[in-house]
């Protein structure tokens, strides 16, 4: 029973070995070609085109609007008008046309520069847009990237926790067969099966680890699933590269296109504001009317023509406070915005320090780390061959086969460190340190 669960478990490792060789490759270009049809990118997008046609609704206060009308009555009472014709009282029905064919024209000359900064509140709301579909691309860019580098290294920590699972099982079984001849104890064997026991664990771990990046790699592609293999390296970083680097949130998109939007609210309250001021506009209207006959047919000679040309004032002196209280609720959303705006830079600059520092300490890490590889790869040799000629201990050769392995797991997880933290500055000042895809 124990050796068939054992030749299942070799065959299952057998075929999910062969189903990751043979699954379909995937190449950061790929990877960022596919992440602009991505829901963050779509939908960023569409928001765009939205304040788009805003923009062209703004435009229609400028322009006279026109409307058409066709009245037909199938079925009427007159109202009666009593008039008194030299003495003799006489009832005379208000004749109205059974058929009218109207033609009306509004244009507002004058509202208090209401419309104007509807206008300008457009303009600014769809420059606001732009700059956050622009920054919806970039920062979905880079995200991808990280992703798909956090894939690569959480299978380079799986193959590392696995080939360290292997010189464990592979030690043990020395260390039984020393142990049998009297050259091992059985402290050596205890020692063996208590790092094993801690390897199986971190083997189990990085088979989580590598599926959870998998399932952000989907999740920021917009994708259900990804099974396909990343391909290539980590990308060894350095230094150097944030040296002239320039502490400025200038240029970060989100927070440009919250500035945009704080503008537009201003210029939105603005034209909320201006309710008490008195209107002006003009109008025409045109009809072609039949009140003689039934008749709707427009080519009868029943029809007659009448049209009323003029101008209106219209002055709003009370309306229950509704126009105070909307000009205060938009007063009130531009001071939030404005604080948002503020809030997010602050943000920000904490952001870009709190990174920079991470990636300094993560170069330095990978350098020590590259270092202890040479060392403890070294220092595993040596203990190899003492335990030859008698020097060193089996639990000294293990220990040294353990640093070999925790330096490069340690190697790698530096590695992606660095790459999130220049990543994440590069999201805190909105500008590319790097360019990944080579």
């Amino acid at each position: 029973m124990h050796r068939s669960f054992k030749k299942l478990i070799l065959i299952q490792s057998l075929l999910m070995t062969a189903s990751t060789a043979f699954s379909e490759p995937l190449t950061l270009q790929q990877a960022v070609s596919e992440a602009g049809r991505s829901p963050q990118v779509t939908k960023a997008e569409a928001a765009k085109d939205e304040q788009d046609w805003k923009k062209v609704e703004a435009v229609s206060a400028f322009l006279p609007s026109v409307t058409a009308n066709i009245n037909y009555l199938s079925n009427k009472k007159y109202a009666l008008v009593d008039v008194n014709l030299g003495g003799n009282p006489a009832s005379i029905e208000q004749i109205v046309p059974t058929t009218n064919y109207t033609l009306s024209a509004r244009w507002n000359l004058f509202d208090g520069f209401a419309s104007t900064n509807r206008y300008w509140a457009a303009q600014a709301f769809d420059e606001s847009a732009t700059l956050e579909f622009d920054w919806a691309k970039f920062q979905t860019d880079r995200q991808v990237m990280l992703a798909y580098y956090k894939v690569l290294a959480a299978d380079q920590v799986k193959q590392v926790a696995e080939q360290n699972l292997k010189a464990l099982k592979d030690h043990a079984k020395d260390v039984e067969a020393l142990r049998k001849s009297g050259v091992s104890t059985q402290y050596d064997l205890l020692r063996t099966q208590v790092q094993f026991s801690e390897a199986e664990a971190e083997s189990i771990n990085a088979d989580d680890q590598l599926a959870n990046a998998r399932n952000k790699l989907a999740e920021v592609l917009g994708k259900e699933s990804e099974d396909r293999t990343p391909q290539g390296n980590l990308p060894v970083l350095n230094a150097d590269m944030i040296s002239k680097l320039k502490k400025s949130t200038a240029k970060k998109l989100d927070l440009l296109a919250l500035q945009k939007k704080s503008e537009g609210m201003n210029y939105a309250a603005s034209a909320m504001n201006r309710h008490w001021i008195p209107k002006i506009s003009v109008f025409a209207d045109y009809s072609f009317y039949n009140n003689k006959t039934n008749e709707f047919d427009y080519q009868d000679k029943a029809f007659r023509e009448s049209y009323l040309i003029g101008a209106t004032l219209s002055w709003e002196l009370f309306n229950g406070f509704g126009s105070m209280g909307r000009s205060g609720q938009a007063a009130a959303q531009a001071m939030q915005m404005e604080q948002t705006t503020r809030m997010t830079g602050l943000k920000a600059k904490n952001d870009l320090d709190f990174w920079t520092r991470k990636y300094l300490y993560f170069i330095s890490l990978y350098k020590s780390k590259t270092a202890d590889i040479d060392r403890s790869t070294e220092a595993a040799r040596l203990a190899k061959a003492g335990r030859k000629v008698g020097v060193r201990t089996n639990t000294e050769v293990l220990d040294a086969q353990a640093d070999v392995f925790r330096s490069k797991a340690a190697q790698i997880n530096a590695q992606i460190g660095a790459i999130e933290a220049l990543v994440n500055i590069e999201l805190a000042t909105g500008e590319q340190l790097y360019s990944f895809i080579q």
